[in-house]
């Protein structure tokens, strides 16, 4: 009759494969669990990324809507909870958080914190906001890095600049140009910026440093005999700025 029991060898085999099986599924838990870490703070640094300049995603009628922080403070923020908490330094008027996203409603301080538990690093003057991703500064092959953008200039650097016209597509002299005035509204460093300009002879106008996002222009003629005004909401963009702009009047005739 044969024995039918298990013997201690057998009874080994089997708890060294049920070890390795289990040390594979904790080993691709830890792999599964580290790659979820990583794509959701990747996403993160993209919603904050956002905040700050702006998504280009978002476009009504063909022109981007959406500037972030940067669009409506004409600064970077100082510290990431600008975003959510309005600094002291910047004008009530022009502050029009919070910046991020419904995703975190519930907590707006979550955002500060990257999927390891740990605060992100936001160096301003390099433009990057960046996570260790678990690891520390000196490991830096697990950085996870946003850039901003890819210089200064491309944000607060850009140049506004056009034509003014009678309504009958006539460009000023140097006379009638004196009785023209455009005022440009912008931020800058946190407060409302009113720059006022007459256009050179021929009607051409210039304005730089000017930052990213939607900008009111109004234009002016005045003198003895004639009054007209034109309002026009512009969109500067990063390198690209807003040229090309066409004032046109719909009263004055500079040949009077």
């Amino acid at each position: 009759m044969k024995n039918k029991g298990v013997t201690l060898l057998e009874l080994l085999i089997v708890m060294i494969i049920i070890g390795i099986l289990a040390s594979a599924a904790v080993k691709t838990w830890d792999v599964t669990l580290e790659r979820q870490r990583i794509e959701e703070t990747i996403k993160e640094l993209d919603e904050i990324g956002r905040a700050i300049v702006g998504d280009e995603r978002v476009v009504y009628m063909g022109t981007r809507v959406d500037f972030g922080f940067v669009g409506d403070c004409g600064m970077l923020p100082r510290a990431l909870i600008d975003l959510s908490l309005k600094p002291d330094y910047v004008d009530s008027a022009l502050w029009k958080g919070p910046y991020i996203k419904s995703i975190f409603a519930e907590n707006p301080k979550g955002f500060l914190t990257d999927a390891w538990g740990d605060s992100y690093k936001y160096y301003p003057e390099s433009l990057i906001i960046r996570s260790y991703a678990g690891s520390n500064e000196v490991n830096y092959q697990k950085w996870l890095t946003k850039k901003l953008a890819n210089s200064f200039s491309d944000l607060f650097n850009n140049e506004v600049s056009g034509l003014v016209y009678d309504a009958f597509g006539n460009t000023p002299d140097s006379l009638k140009a004196t009785n023209i005035l455009i005022t440009l509204f912008h931020p800058r460093e946190g407060k409302l910026i009113i720059d006022s300009i007459h256009p050179r002879s021929g009607g051409n106008f210039i304005y730089s440093g000017i930052s990213i996002g939607k900008r009111r222009l109004v234009c002016v003629y005045r003198d003895t005999l004639q009054y007209d005004s034109i309002e026009k909401i512009i969109t500067v963009y990063p390198r690209i700025g807003a040229k090309n702009i066409e004032l046109k009047f719909s009263r004055v005739n500079f040949q009077e």
